[in-house]
């Protein structure tokens, strides 16, 4: 069971990760092959994109029941 503020309506990968016990190598495969979460490219103090995955509500729950926690 996840729990989670109604309000908050976007999660970055590192609060799905440690609500769901996804590691984030198997959250970005899964997000990839069943299209979930979207990337956000925010620009770096260095001029580069840096590449975040944010999810929505929706997302999480598919997540949470999708994979179970990760071992390693």
């Amino acid at each position: 069971m996840v729990k989670i503020k109604s309000s908050q309506k976007l999660f970055t990968e590192e609060e799905v990760s440690g609500l769901t016990g996804i590691c984030l190598e198997h959250l970005h495969a899964l997000a990839r092959t069943k299209h979930l979460g979207f990337i956000a490219r925010a620009a770096e103090a260095a001029g580069e994109q840096a590449e975040k995955w944010l999810f929505t509500n929706s997302d999480l729950m598919v997540l949470a029941v999708l994979c179970p926690r990760c071992q390693h």
